[in-house]
């Protein structure tokens, strides 16, 4: 079957049942159908992809009334039925959000909008000030009686334990995906990328940020130096429903657990200590215990802090009543994209269907991602959309402007052997960082999602998209690509950035150093970048 995940998402289906004839599963058929028909433009593709299941249907008795007058009659009962259901069939929406401050406001207004639910999928979160202040509105959320949900990767899971034993007292529940276990030496490995906030399965926000002060353009008090230049996509319609619906099928599966918090927990901070016990056992548990109430408190008072700080505007505004929807059009369907729940590989997922769909474009693809290291089968598809004269631009990450040295080693090796295949290769210049994950398919089709050009996001990590058939969209989203590749070095076939006389313009000794020092040791690991 096509994408077992996706296809209750309606992805690549256009609302009817195709089935599948023993072929390639995952080929994007909505990009051919039209009408009951569905053709390939790909030569080397199966004329007949997809069968459609036989359906017989019967005439309405109200036809056999009026005899030549079902074109009027389901004219009528279109109409009649808008009428009655316009407030349940409302269409999707598809808004582009780049700029950092409106970034920042939407997730404000969302989590304050949200009336009975909140999910929240993030890679990494800690204790500087954006993410706190997040913290604290998914507090006041919670207090209102919102369901608050929130799941995050084991590993980059920086939330402090008292922190996150206090926000669990306040009733918002908190889970891990792959946390390090000695018993389960495959999770070390494959780590949670998906970064979505879904409100009252009505609206979304999917893209690349984290909840931290990079991803919002502040690089003071972050645990890198630089700010990042990234990009969301906010949705409005039945695509929110699917994602609920992945949401709580990883919430409630085996690759799950409780977040720890040792001795911050609820049966060791609240059990009361045994005065039978040894003198030195007893004075030692109370100790414990205290300590841990205490940290539980402070940080009660820390949201406190930054509730206040919200309070007083100086970043974003507490004022729910934005509509993020007004002024935006009906985009048609929004597809959503994600890994299979299990073990990834199980069944094909977000980048098998990012490849399906670049595949099939007609004459250019432009990708914006900030680490590009091209697997063996990234690398066949691109040769083979080359060979039929497709223009593939491609837009990351320079020496100066990356903080991922593994990566770019990675990407250092190769980039010159890939500009000679016939890829068009862009290296952002900085001084902030690309981390923005977007995808344009001949001016028609725009991708935004959480997914890097790379193996880990290939064959490791989850990762989510969304996806929209809209020229206008795609257009808009080239528009804002193109304003990076206004900032970017286009590089040749030597892998030197043409017209300059460097190899690494805008980057010091200490960075080149590092760079060579991490590509002795790229080839090793290549598969993990």
């Amino acid at each position: 079957m096509m994408y077992p995940d996706l296809l209750a998402a309606g992805i690549g289906t256009g609302g009817r049942q195709l089935r599948a004839k023993g072929v390639r599963s995952g080929y994007p058929a909505s990009l051919q159908t039209r009408g009951n028909s569905i053709s390939l433009s790909r030569p080397e593709r199966p004329a007949c992809l997809y069968s459609q299941t036989p359906v017989v249907k019967r005439p309405s008795p109200i036809f056999a009334l009026f005899p030549g007058r079902q074109a009027l009659i389901r004219l009528l009962l279109a109409a009649l039925l808008a009428g009655y259901f316009s407030d349940v069939a409302k269409a999707d929406i598809f808004r582009i959000i780049d700029d950092d401050r409106e970034a920042a406001q939407i997730r404000v207004d969302l989590i304050r909008q949200a009336r009975a639910e909140i999910l929240l999928e993030l890679f990494r979160a800690s204790n500087d000030q954006m993410a706190l202040s997040y913290m604290a509105l998914l507090r006041d959320a919670a207090r209102r009686g919102v369901r608050v949900r929130f799941l995050i990767d084991g590993v980059f899971n920086q939330l402090s334990q008292p922190m996150q034993a206090y926000l669990i007292q306040e009733g918002v529940e908190i889970r891990e995906y792959h946390p390090l276990r000695l018993t389960k030496p495959r999770w070390m490995t494959r780590r949670l990328h998906d970064k979505v906030l879904a409100i009252d399965r009505q609206q979304m926000l999917v893209g690349g940020r984290n909840l931290e002060n990079p991803w919002f353009g502040i690089a003071a008090k972050s645990y890198v130096k630089k700010a990042y230049v990234d990009r969301d996509a906010y949705v409005q319609g039945a695509a929110v429903e699917q994602v609920h619906a992945y949401f709580m099928r990883l919430w409630n599966s085996a690759e799950i657990r409780a977040t720890g918090l040792g001795p911050y927990d609820s049966q060791f901070s609240r059990a009361r200590c045994d005065p039978g016990w040894s003198e030195q056992l007893y004075e030692s548990c109370e100790e414990t215990r205290q300590r841990a109430l205490a940290g539980i408190e402070r940080a009660g008072a820390v949201l406190d802090q930054h509730w206040a700080r919200l309070k007083q505007g100086d970043f974003v505004h507490l004022n729910p009543g934005t509509d993020w929807a007004h002024g935006h059009t009906d985009v048609g369907e929004v597809r959503f994209w994600h890994d299979p729940v299990a073990r990834k590989g199980q069944a094909p997922g977000t980048f098998q269907a990012f490849l399906d769909y670049v595949e099939a474009a007609r004459h250019s693809v432009l990708i914006e991602s900030p680490y590009v290291i091209l697997s063996t089968n990234s690398l066949a598809v691109f040769r083979r959309m080359l060979g039929r004269g497709v223009k593939i631009r491609i837009l990351s990450n320079s020496l100066a402007a990356t903080q991922n040295f593994y990566a770019q080693a990675g990407y250092e090796r190769r980039k010159a052997a890939w500009v000679q295949l016939g890829l068009e290769l862009w290296e952002y210049k900085g001084p902030k960082m690309l981390h923005a994950k977007s995808v344009v398919i001949d001016d028609e089709i725009a991708i935004v999602g959480n997914f890097n050009l790379d193996p880990r996001s290939e064959f490791l990590n989850t990762e989510l998209a969304v996806v929209t058939h809209d020229p206008k969209i795609a257009i808009q989203l080239r528009t804002s690509i193109e304003a990076h590749l206004n900032n970017a070095w286009r590089i040749d076939s030597d892998g030197m950035p043409v017209g300059e006389h460097e190899r690494f313009p805008g980057s010091s000794k200490g960075r080149i150093t590092k760079l060579r020092f991490y590509k002795l040791f790229a080839p090793l690991i290549e598969k993990q970048l």
